[in-house]
């Protein structure tokens, strides 16, 4: 058996030769002819030489600008009321407690009034009495003026009877004893007129030492009765109890105050607005001061005095109860303080509310209350050229992307506010200055590195063979509208908000 497997071996090594060789022929056959496929000719697009880019029409805003802040509400004034006299309580009124309103004249407490009417009646009878000396004094300077009547008719008769005994002297038909008799008696007359008239003269004295008396008398009276209706404590004004410190029967000193009333029948919201928000209230046309043009000084008193008036600036301010939302209507008052509070670096401002009872049809009326949190709407009238724009098109650190005539134009502006969705900015510079407005548009789609002056173009440039003109990079029919866009540079004159 060995002998024949060695004679086979030779034979099986050729025919695994050539099995082998016709398979690899047979695949080297299949993949040639058999697997062979023509590849598809590929042509790449042109790449364009600009960006494509998503463009909006410019839109300048006109009207009102809303500032949107957060305020609370704070009383207009709050009045601590005290007693003016010392006394023990004897009626207090219910209303007096803390949360309680109150109305203006309405009766607090009273106070026990008989030691001030026992004082007003002390002074009464002693004013009756100074008014008894007066009359008695008047009474005594008549009788004087008639006695001194009757005393100068004795002095006329004196003079007479010495002149007739004058002339029996010369006569040698009187002595000279008669003579001194009749000196004597006129004399007497005399000294009894001067006494009549000095006794005059101290009844009007006395008299009116008894009237300044009796005014003083009459002084004391007045204040024992002003006391006296000083028992009686009302309230000055419409408003509601903040705290009370008072109870029946309990003794209440002059001075001490017992009562605090905060006015309810207008309020005021605090605010604290950032120095970009007040600079749109104090560049606000509404506000703005009117001056000649041809006075220098007039000018230089204009830029100084802003920051020290008040605008009327005009706000709404509202506030959530549930699912309804009740308005108010207010005016910008003042700035709470001298300048910048240190800690917030704002400008806290007072908003006055003089109608605190909100007006909702069919609904209860709510009314504003010390602490309540609440949304505050300045209108301001800008006396700037504003734009108006989509959200998106707002980059990071406040820029805008315009497409001016196949170019990026990066321009830095201010947002001012946010109305419907779009964002009202200002351009800085003014977009005039940098670019024509009927060939530019404001980009408003991502690009990955935006570079100032890298070409761009739309997508319709890019369909029609990348022909980037005026047309182009603006609808059919928009270059009408991108005319009349052009706003004069007066700023008093209205702006139309383009779409």
């Amino acid at each position: 058996m060995r002998t024949q497997t060695r004679r086979s071996s030779p034979f099986h090594v050729v025919v695994n030769l050539v099995v082998s060789a016709a398979v690899l022929g047979a695949a080297i056959y299949g993949y040639t002819f058999l697997g062979e496929r023509k590849r598809p000719q590929r042509s790449k697009p042109p790449k364009l030489p600009y960006t494509i880019v998503a463009t909006d029409e410019i839109r300048f805003h006109s009207g009102p600008v809303a500032i949107d802040v957060n305020g609370v509400v704070v009383p207009l004034r709050e009045l601590r009321l005290a007693s003016e006299v010392a006394g023990r309580v004897m009626e207090l009124s219910e209303n007096v407690r803390a949360g309680r309103s109150v109305k203006a004249g309405e009766v607090l407490l009273r106070l026990d009034p008989t030691e001030y009417e026992l004082e007003v009646k002390r002074l009464q009878a002693l004013s009756q009495q100074e008014a008894a000396e007066e009359n008695s004094v008047k009474v005594g300077i008549e009788n004087t003026i008639q006695l001194q009547e009757l005393a100068k008719k004795q002095l006329d008769i004196a003079r007479q009877e010495r002149e007739r005994i004058n002339a029996l002297v010369t006569q040698r038909a009187a002595s000279a004893s008669e003579v001194d008799a009749a000196r004597r008696a006129e004399l007497a007359a005399d000294a009894a007129l001067v006494e009549l008239a000095n006794q005059e003269r101290e009844l009007a004295a006395q008299l009116q030492l008894v009237q300044e008396k009796r005014r003083l008398t009459n002084v004391l009276l007045e204040r024992a009765r002003l006391d006296l209706a000083r028992c009686v404590i009302r309230s000055p004004l419409d408003g509601r109890v903040v705290s009370s410190e008072v109870e029946e029967q309990s003794f209440l000193s002059t001075g001490a105050p017992f009562i605090a009333i905060e006015d309810t029948s207008v309020v005021e919201v605090r605010a604290s607005l950032t120095a970009d928000q007040m600079f749109w209230i104090w560049n606000s046309q509404a506000s703005l001061p009117t001056l000649d043009a041809t006075d220098p000084a007039g000018v230089e008193q204009t830029v100084s005095s802003v920051t020290d008036r008040n605008p009327a600036v005009s706000a709404s301010v509202s506030s959530h109860f549930g699912n309804e939302t009740h308005h108010w209507s207010a005016i910008f008052e003042r700035l709470d303080g001298v300048g910048i509070d240190l800690n917030t670096r704002t400008y806290p401002c007072l908003f006055r509310v003089d109608t605190p009872q909100s007006s909702l049809e069919g609904r209860t009326s709510r009314q504003l209350t010390r602490g309540m949190f609440v949304d505050v709407s300045i209108r301001t009238q800008p006396n700037r050229l504003l734009m108006r724009v989509v959200e998106s098109a707002v980059r990071p650190g406040n820029r805008l992307w315009l497409n001016a005539d196949g170019k990026l134009r990066i321009v830095p502006i201010t947002v001012v506010s946010r109305v419907e969705g779009d964002v009202v900015l200002e351009v800085q510079p003014e977009l005039d200055h940098l670019c024509s407005l009927e060939t530019t548009r404001i980009i408003v789609s991502p690009i990955s590195d935006p570079i100032e002056g890298m070409p761009v173009g739309t997508e319709k440039a890019a369909k029609s063979g990348g022909e980037r003109t005026a047309q182009d990079a603006a609808p059919a029919g928009d270059s009408g509208r991108n005319n009349a866009m052009r706003v004069p540079r007066d700023p008093a004159t209205p702006m139309q908000v383009a779409g």
